[in-house]
Parts: C-alpha cells; sequence; structure tokens
C-alpha cells in the first residue's frame, strides 16, 4: 500500500519554487536522481510550461497568482514507496495571506494534510540596510532628516508573520519546542550569492531575526536550512541559452548541504526533508 507523505512548498513570487519542482520531475523521469520513480504523473500540467522553457533554454515564467494546482508524483525514497504531493500556487497568495492575516480554505487544507513543510527564500533579493538585529551603526553617518529604508526588516517580519500563521492554522503552540511540522528552509538562486559559507551562515547574514525565530521554535533536529540552484546559473545570455539546449537541463542545477558541500543532485533536497 502507498503511503501519503505530503510536503507543502511556501514561498513569495520569483522564489524558485515552479523552476525547483519542474527540475525534479525531469531528473526522477530521467533517473538523473537518488529518488526513483514510480510511474508518470497523471497530470503534470502545473509544471508543463516550466518544463517546456527549460528546454528551450528560457527562464520559466511565474505561476499565476490564482492558479492552485497539486502535482501528485509517486516516488520511491530508500525503499519505502511515497506519494508526493507537490501543491503549484502563484506566489501572490503568500503575500496576500500575510498582507491581510487570512487563510483561505485551500489553504488550511494543505496546511492541515501536510507534516513536512519546505520555506524557499531568495536571499539575494534581501538588502538589510538597516535591522534592529544589529546592535550598532556607528558607522552610519546620519542626521536628523536621515530617513532609513528597511526591506529586511520587513521581509524578516512577513517571513516570521507567514509561519506564524502557517503554525496557528495547523493549531501548533510555541509553548514548546516544535517536532511536527517538519521545517526546511531552502535559500534559493544560490548561484547568485557567489559565496562559500554554509547556508546557515548566510541566512544569518540576510535574515538574523527569522533564523533567531526558527532556532528558538523548532527542535534542533527538526528543521534544516539548505541551498539551491535548481538552474545553475540565469538563462539571460546567448551562451547560457546554448548551453542548456546542448546538455540538457536536468544535467543542470546543485544543492548546498548544511555544511556547505555542493551536490549536483537537487533531488536530495526532498529525500532530506524527508528523513528530518
Amino acid at each position: 500500500m502507498v503511503s501519503n507523505d505530503s510536503i507543502l512548498i511556501v514561498g513569495q513570487p520569483n522564489s524558485g519554487k515552479t523552476t525547483y519542482i519542474a527540475q525534479f520531475l525531469t531528473r526522477v523521469q530521467k533517473r538523473k536522481s537518488s529518488i526513483n520513480l514510480i510511474k508518470i504523473p497523471e497530470n503534470i500540467k502545473a509544471i508543463n510550461n516550466a518544463r517546456q522553457r527549460l528546454s528551450m533554454g528560457e527562464e520559466p515564467e511565474a505561476t499565476p497568482a490564482d492558479q492552485n494546482v497539486e502535482l501528485v508524483i509517486p516516488i520511491n525514497v530508500d525503499e519505502k514507496n511515497i506519494d508526493l504531493v507537490f501543491p503549484d500556487y502563484g506566489g501572490e497568495q503568500v503575500n496576500t495571506m500575510i498582507e491581510l492575516m487570512e487563510i483561505n480554505k485551500n489553504w488550511q487544507k494543505l496546511v492541515a494534510t501536510s507534516d513536512r513543510w519546505i520555506h524557499f527564500i531568495r536571499p539575494h533579493e534581501i538588502v538589510p540596510e538597516y535591522d534592529l538585529s544589529i546592535s550598532s551603526y556607528d558607522a552610519i553617518e546620519t542626521t536628523k532628516s536621515t530617513t532609513f529604508e528597511s526591506p529586511a526588516l520587513s521581509d524578516q517580519s512577513k517571513f516570521i508573520e507567514l509561519l506564524q500563521i502557517l503554525l496557528h492554522t495547523k493549531n501548533i503552540g510555541v509553548k514548546h519546542l516544535i517536532s511536527i511540522p517538519k521545517l526546511t528552509i531552502v535559500l534559493t538562486c544560490w548561484d547568485e550569492l557567489q559565496t562559500d559559507g554554509k547556508p546557515v551562515d548566510v541566512l544569518r547574514e540576510k535574515l538574523p531575526m527569522f533564523l533567531h525565530f526558527v532556532e528558538t521554535v523548532w527542535g534542533k533536529e527538526t528543521f534544516e536550512i539548505l541551498g539551491l540552484s535548481a538552474q545553475g546559473f540565469p538563462l539571460t545570455t546567448p551562451e547560457a541559452k546554448d548551453k542548456y539546449l546542448d546538455e540538457l537541463p536536468e544535467n543542470f542545477g546543485y544543492m548546498i548541504d548544511r555544511e556547505g558541500v555542493e551536490d549536483k543532485d537537487i533531488t536530495k533536497l526532498v529525500k532530506i526533508a524527508l528523513q528530518l
């Protein structure tokens, strides 16, 4: 009997959810993975466009804001059969959820039926210009008329708020360390960062308050922080596009484990999430 193990991938627009799911399916389908595909999914409409664009050397397009599609991938991981459920949705839904502090019935179902969450964050787009978690700004010359922009503080607040909304929906309190749901934080578009650091160090630099929240609320063995470059590099030049066309999309992309070590098998991200 096939067991069900739903992984909820959460991420704001342009965080790389659809690209990863498209690459994941291509990898397992062509046996370039430590995960075995039991059979071809019955409906791949959710990521078909992304797969086609990658095969042509084009960047995948963002998922439409109103889209809600579930992609079910039957896989075998460590001799265990699993129906892996990837919900594909417009990232704008996450922004709306945070802004309105409301969660619709579809999201309530996704949260209630998932015991593993993968949170996609694109750190390159986060610039901590001013952040209350930084103890001193002595090096910054200020005047009474100085106005600070605070995108990093806003991002941190949003990410924390999002997790709190999901936990509240699942009726999980924070008085005790959380063991379920398991949480995997994935720092996407890793190639943009040009760093050899560990994912946890990058997260600490970019979103220190968010990391502190996770470390305070989740048990040490129930969350993981990884890096991911699902494409490997941007497809913005003719040379990059030709490389994708010549060598095929499934041969590109990599993940970064907790120790900062690169691994070409990006499907291991799911395997790690399942092993928590």
